[in-house]
């Protein structure tokens, strides 16, 4: 990377075709288009735009390798084309993100770019039944992104600079109450890879791929309970990834069977969701090894309470398992498949200290909502290790010992977001801070693993989004 050229000049000729090519279309085209659809009662066309700016800094890091400060401009920009009639609809949606100013130990990754890529190019159809299974049927074919329940195994990515899309059939039936879903996907290996370093790096274009060697599959049903009750989930997810040619990765084949309960009232609110994950499976893309018996389990908990309007405070708990005996036979490390995290555990990015993976983590956090165009959030979370043997997925360290001991430490966390009254914008600045525990504090034997006297990571972002 040519690192004479300012990020913000980079990032202008980066985007100045897209952007270029989607002030045409919405000032020209597609407008036109959409009255006129309106004015003869036709089928309806909608362009949607989005582009987010974020700036990130971290200092000290947790992690095992990484700069001693690390600076990172992301972008991203969403342009979607719509159509949608009584019975057939399609969606078409190109995604570019990209990202400045890395350093060569920056955790940079296909999380942070992945270049002009259609993450949505799908067809749909609607149709109702009636007798037995009385209700409203939608099928889906072709690439998309998919949000199901608490967003926390399957989710289209927010904070994260790009998004999990998945290429497929989803099929989908309502009824009063309920809804049950079923699929059948490949999901997008984004591209390029850490392999191809260089090319991440330059943000150069490579278009993602689908393939036999990755499968996801599964299905749900949610329902509310009689007399207008809690609303109740269950869903079962299978997994299955192996090696291809040029892209080692962790071998699994998992099965995941879950359920989620929650409630609210204008007073109260509460959720919990568990999850049993059972298969074959490596540790690790290195691992040649033959796959271990896969028993794993995560488990989320909280309870939330409104102290006054738009003031509420939570209690949660979160828990991940983490493999016990690295020497046995067995992986019992939680796999958190294609979920998303920073709306739980923390900004992600090139902070992102917890995961959803050998975690022990109490919560307290503090919401405030003052009107309709402020948000707050302040957070205390306490991060530990399920396993003290097993690897802390976060810092990307092992001690097979387990003389470090649990604990990861504090994190504190604040955030204020402003979306303006009628407006198209919207801006948010974030901070983290871990206090770290004692895994990082020397005690264990392998210096290597654990430098002596740690200094406690603080992180900070803000960005803007524009929608058009």
């Amino acid at each position: 990377m040519d690192s004479s050229i300012p990020p913000i000049l980079r990032l202008a000729t980066g985007h100045g075709l897209c952007i270029a090519c989607a002030v045409l279309l919405y000032l020209v085209g597609v407008p036109a288009a959409v009255a006129q659809a309106e004015a003869s009662n036709d089928p309806r066309w909608q362009f949607d735009g989005n582009l987010r700016v974020r700036w990130e800094t971290l200092e000290d890091s947790f992690r095992l390798a990484a700069p001693d400060r690390d600076e990172l401009m992301l972008t991203r920009l969403d342009l979607a084309l719509q159509y949608d009639a009584q019975r057939w609809f399609g969606r078409v949606e190109v995604q570019d993100s990209r990202a400045w100013g890395d350093k060569m130990l920056s955790p940079l990754g296909t999380d942070d770019v992945n270049t002009l890529e259609p993450v949505a190019a799908h067809l749909g159809l609607r149709w109702a039944s009636e007798g037995m299974l009385n209700g409203a049927w939608i099928l889906r074919a072709g690439r998309m992104t998919i949000d199901y329940g608490s967003r926390r195994l399957l989710a289209r990515n927010r904070f994260r600079n790009t998004s999990n899309a998945f290429q497929g059939v989803r099929v989908s039936f309502e009824r009063e109450a309920s809804q049950s879903e079923v699929f059948y996907t490949y999901p997008l290996q984004r591209q390029p890879t850490l392999l191809d370093g260089d090319k991440l790096r330059e943000n150069e274009f490579t278009l993602d791929k689908a393939g036999r060697s990755e499968r996801f599959w599964g299905f749900s049903h949610d329902w509310q309970l009689p007399d207008g009750g809690a609303d109740m989930a269950v869903y079962f997810f299978a997994s299955e990834l192996s090696d291809r040619p040029g892209r080692p990765v962790a071998d699994r084949r998992l099965r995941t069977l879950g359920a989620r309960l929650l409630d609210s009232s204008p007073r109260w609110e509460w959720e919990f969701e568990g999850a049993y994950q059972w298969g074959r499976s490596r540790k690790s893309a290195v691992d040649t090894a033959s796959p271990l018996d896969h028993e794993a389990w995560f488990v989320h908990a909280h309870a939330g309470l409104t102290l006054r309007d738009g003031l509420s405070l939570q209690l949660v708990w979160d828990g991940a398992s983490g493999d016990r005996n690295p020497q046995d036979s067995k992986n019992q490390r939680f796999d958190r498949l294609y979920g998303a995290r920073a709306f739980e555990l923390g900004p992600s990015g090139i902070f992102g200290a917890g995961i959803r993976s050998n975690l022990r983590s109490p919560a307290v956090r503090l919401r405030w909502r003052p009107g309709t165009e402020h948000q707050f959030l302040v957070s205390l979370r306490q991060l530990s290790l399920d396993s003290a043997r097993d690897q802390a997925p976060s810092a990307l360290r092992v001690d097979a010992s387990g003389l470090s001991g649990r604990d990861l430490g504090r994190q504190w966390e604040l955030r204020w977001r402003w979306q303006p009254a009628a407006q198209s914008w919207a801006t948010e600045i974030g901070a983290a801070y871990l206090d770290k525990g004692a895994y990082f504090s020397g005690t264990n034997p392998d210096a290597t693993l654990n430098p002596a006297a740690p200094s406690n990571s603080r992180y900070l972002f803000a960005q803007v989004n524009w929608r058009f």
